[in-house]
C-alpha cells in the first residue's frame, strides 16, 4: 500500500526527521478547499508531506490512497484502483456498494459508468472521507483525465480529494477555482525555511555559523 515505509535495519539507528509543523499546517489548511493540488517537481518531497501528514495523530477521517502506476495508459486498471483504495480505506464499515465485489477488468469497461460507481461509494459512506492520489502524472489517458475532472466537480459534501503530480495537467478545474474550492501547494511551499536548514544540517553533524547556514539556505533556495 502506498505511504508504507520500508522496515529500519537493525545495523543503522533511526534517522532524525525535520519536523515541518508550518507546511503541515499549510496542508491542513488547504484541505478545507474541495480539492488540494500538490504540483512540484521530483524530489521536492510531495509524498514525503503526504505521508507525514496521513500519519498526523488523532486524524479523524477515511483515507483512500491511490498510488498511480508508472506510465498509466490503462484507465481501467487506474478506476478500479480508485475502487479499491475506497473500499480499503481505514474506517470502512461494510456499507458500501459492491462490498465484497471482486474488483477485475472486463471488455465491456464503461469509463463514465465506473466513474459514477466510484461517486456512488463515496457517497455511501458518511464520515469525512480523503482521496489521495499520489503521481498524477504518471495517468496518461485522456478519457481518464477528463473522467476525473467530472468525479471532482461532484465529491460529496463530506468528501475531499489531494492530488500530487510532477506538473500541471489537462484538468480542467476552472469551476473549483472560481468558487474557492481548489488548493495550491507548489514548489516554493515546499522549500525549507531557514530554520529548518538549520534543523536539518544540525541533524547530520554538520556545525554552521549562523551567518553560514543563512549564506547556505539563500544559496540553496531551501533546497
Amino acid at each position: 500500500m502506498a505511504f508504507r515505509a520500508d522496515p529500519p535495519k537493525p545495523a543503522q539507528a533511526a534517522p532524525r526527521l525535520i519536523q515541518r509543523g508550518e507546511l503541515l499546517a499549510s496542508l491542513d489548511r488547504a484541505t478545507a478547499a474541495k480539492v488540494t493540488l500538490i504540483s512540484a517537481p521530483a524530489g521536492s518531497g510531495k509524498t514525503s508531506l503526504l505521508r507525514a501528514w496521513a500519519d498526523g495523530a488523532g486524524q479523524p477521517y477515511r483515507l483512500a490512497v491511490v498510488q498511480v502506476r508508472r506510465d498509466q495508459q490503462d484507465s481501467q486498471q487506474f478506476w478500479l484502483a480508485v475502487l479499491s483504495a475506497i473500499r480499503q480505506a481505514p474506517g470502512t464499515t461494510g456499507e458500501g456498494e459492491g462490498e465484497g465485489e471482486q474488483l477485475a477488468a472486463t471488455p465491456d469497461f464503461n469509463e463514465a459508468a465506473i466513474s459514477e460507481r466510484v461517486l456512488s461509494e463515496l457517497a455511501a459512506h458518511h464520515d469525512r472521507t480523503f482521496l489521495v492520489i499520489d503521481d498524477l502524472h504518471e495517468l496518461t489517458s485522456a478519457e481518464a483525465l477528463m473522467q476525473l475532472t467530472r468525479l471532482l466537480e461532484k465529491l460529496p459534501q463530506h468528501v475531499h480529494a489531494i492530488l500530487a503530480t510532477r506538473r500541471d495537467l489537462p484538468l480542467r478545474l476552472h469551476k473549483l477555482r472560481l468558487a474557492g474550492e481548489l488548493a495550491d501547494i507548489r514548489a516554493a511551499d515546499l522549500r525549507f525555511a531557514e530554520r529548518e536548514t538549520r534543523q536539518f544540517l544540525e541533524a547530520s553533524g554538520i556545525a554552521l555559523s549562523e551567518a553560514g547556514v543563512a549564506r547556505l539556505h539563500q544559496r540553496t533556495e531551501g533546497w
